[in-house]
């Protein structure tokens, strides 16, 4: 990790008042008027094959949307990956496919670190190492444990499994061993990661609100047409054809 990384991570803490990790970025924001208090516009929509991206509106405005067709720790690793671009990068319009995470690319890289540190900082990373290590979760008999103990992770931290379980495997250099380990607990607890435990954290349901297409940015451009129109600086014509431009009249 470079210390351009470690002081950007330790910006983010400060911008977005994070003491020791954020969780749930999504909930983070949804509690505040983000837009208005930093500058970001967070679209949720089914972007295909990417996982998220960058751009930038007026006044700097940070234009951020994430794949809501992903696993929730997914999409909270995307945006906090697109966070990352944000603090080191910013400026530069990026877009992101599924495999950014495996990327040779050194902006990429760096996001990843980034995201990886604000989400799951190494101190807290240590100490759950060091948790497993001492009640022996790394040998092969007490599979079961290990990927109840990883699935415990994921959601404190809002993270994937493969994330957190890749992480741990690092730390007791078993990193090679990623898939065999990863197959070795899904016999132990009868199943797959997706239907033994929370299925909803790990697989898209459309029919929860994580899954949805995010309205707020509709409505926030939806009253910010209106008030335009209301004090005459563009005609109602005007306010109409922007939203359905824009897609707020279909949403």
């Amino acid at each position: 990790m470079t210390k351009s990384i470690l002081e950007a991570v330790n910006n983010a803490r400060e911008f977005f008042g994070i003491e020791d990790y954020p969780g749930d970025f999504f909930s983070r924001l949804d509690k505040v008027d983000y837009t208005d208090k930093y500058g970001i516009l967070l679209f949720k929509e089914d972007i295909d094959k990417l996982s998220g991206f960058i751009g930038y509106g007026t006044n700097d405005l940070a234009v951020i949307c994430i794949n809501y067709k992903r696993s929730y720790g997914h999409q909270n690793f995307t945006l906090a990956h697109e966070l990352g671009h944000w603090f080191l990068h910013k400026g530069v319009s990026i877009s992101d496919d599924d495999h950014v995470l495996y990327s040779s690319d050194t902006v990429e890289q760096e996001a990843n670190g980034f995201a990886s540190e604000l989400l799951y900082p190494e101190e807290l990373l240590v100490k759950d190492f060091f948790y497993a290590i001492c009640r022996d979760l790394f040998i092969e008999s007490n599979r079961k444990a290990l990927g109840e103990y990883i699935d415990k992770l994921c959601h404190k931290y809002c993270l994937s499994y493969e994330m957190v379980l890749r992480k741990l495997l690092y730390k007791n250099r078993q990193g090679k061993q990623y898939k065999t380990v990863r197959k070795e607990i899904e016999k132990a607890i009868g199943g797959k990661i997706s239907e033994i435990f929370d299925k909803d954290f790990y697989s898209v349901n459309e029919k929860l609100s994580q899954y949805q297409r995010l309205m707020k940015p509709y409505l926030e451009l939806d009253n910010k047409v209106d008030k335009l129109v209301t004090e005459g600086k563009i005609g109602k014509a005007t306010g109409e054809s922007i939203k359905l431009r824009s897609g707020v009249k279909n949403s």
